[in-house]
């Protein structure tokens, strides 16, 4: 009887939202998947940063429906400029050059984004 109290007071303690945010277990599983061959890291990078960009579209349009109409037009240029300016930072022009390049592209891209996504996502209150 004690045991199970505890076991209850634990799960009550424990931030369950934690869990929730950050890459999708489809890439972490990915990546586990592919070992040491850089291209096909690339590919688990480039199919989770498809994933991530969707979830900052996704708690980003929750996030405009509080805005009124002028607002709401600062609010989806001060995006615009977040995705650029993550790709100037992350120096996509190079990302055609070299694997290499491609690699440091998507590994900065994604962790960039994932943190976005997180901040996104803690506004509107919503977790997957």
């Amino acid at each position: 009887m004690k045991y199970a109290f505890w076991g209850l007071a634990l799960a009550c303690i424990l931030p369950t939202q934690v869990f929730a945010m950050g890459y999708s277990s489809e890439y972490i599983a990915c990546m586990n998947s592919v070992g040491s061959i850089q291209s096909d890291t690339v590919a688990c990078m480039q199919d989770e940063l498809k994933y991530q960009d969707k979830r900052i579209k996704s708690s980003f349009n929750l996030l405009l429906a509080r805005y009124e109409s002028d607002e709401r037009k600062a609010q989806k240029k001060q995006q615009k400029q977040w995705f650029d300016l993550r790709d100037q930072r992350c120096d996509e022009k190079n990302k055609s050059q070299s694997i290499a390049h491609k690699s440091r592209y998507y590994n900065c891209a994604l962790k960039t984004t994932v943190q976005q996504a997180n901040i996104l996502e803690q506004k509107t209150y919503r977790y997957r």
